[in-house]
């Protein structure tokens, strides 16, 4: 067992890890009994990204991202059931889904018309362009928090622990060969760094960032 197997084994474990953070979401979404505020899209973005993963993992037999990323799915999809509780408009969502679900399966058709030596390169090369869909998602969250010029509904845990989770899984791209993985980060990394600089510009009303210490200051007229 060599070290980067090892390593690759604790990204995977960090990736587990990041299936309890939207809990925090769930729990605010149960005291308020509404969605309002939030987006499904950071909920649906996720599922054709590791569905791509898995995919990959399938055709070049590596099983531990094909676990790993079964197991988020899975997880995933409990949380985006769970939203659409507490969503006054779940129309939006359904339509989300089919969406992801049309374009996976133009995906994977596509996939299995190539010839068997050229399905796993063309898989890593769409995986990691479609990996970058979270970018949508990232976009749409900074959009709303410059709208609102605040980041009262933009949840710290998951900016934080997400810069680092994809530090590391680039490295562990890197050691491994992974270059698909590896590039497909770089934008992920740039992003987060943007979402985390929102927190000084429009910092949240009710509660202080961790780490960064800042909150706005509510004058008595407001």
């Amino acid at each position: 067992m060599d070290l980067i197997y090892l390593f690759g084994l604790w990204v995977s474990a960090l990736q587990l890890s990041f299936l309890l953070l939207p809990l925090s979401l769930v729990m605010e979404w149960r005291k308020r009994g509404t969605t309002e505020g939030f987006s499904a899209v950071m909920l649906v973005l996720p599922l054709p990204i590791m569905s791509c993963w898995m995919r990959y993992g399938y055709l070049t037999g590596d099983s531990m991202m094909v676990v790993t990323n079964s197991i988020m799915m899975a997880t995933s999809l409990i949380y985006l059931a769970i939203f659409m509780q507490y969503t006054k408009d779940r129309t939006i969502v359904y339509k989300q889904i089919g969406a992801v679900i049309a374009v996976l399966s133009a995906i994977f058709f596509y996939v299995s018309t190539l010839k068997d030596e050229e399905k796993a390169d063309s898989m890593g090369k769409i995986s990691g362009v479609v990996q970058n869909a979270r970018i949508f998602g990232a976009l749409y969250q900074i959009k709303t928090v410059i709208d609102t010029k605040t980041t009262e509904y933009m949840p710290y845990p998951m900016q934080f622990a997400m810069i680092f989770f994809i530090s590391q899984m680039t490295l562990y791209a890197v050691l491994s060969g992974n270059y698909y993985m590896a590039i497909a980060s770089i934008p992920g990394i740039l992003l987060c760094l943007s979402s985390i600089a929102l927190y000084i510009i429009y910092p949240p009303i009710t509660w202080r960032v961790p780490i960064l210490g800042v909150q706005r200051k509510v004058e008595k007229s407001e």
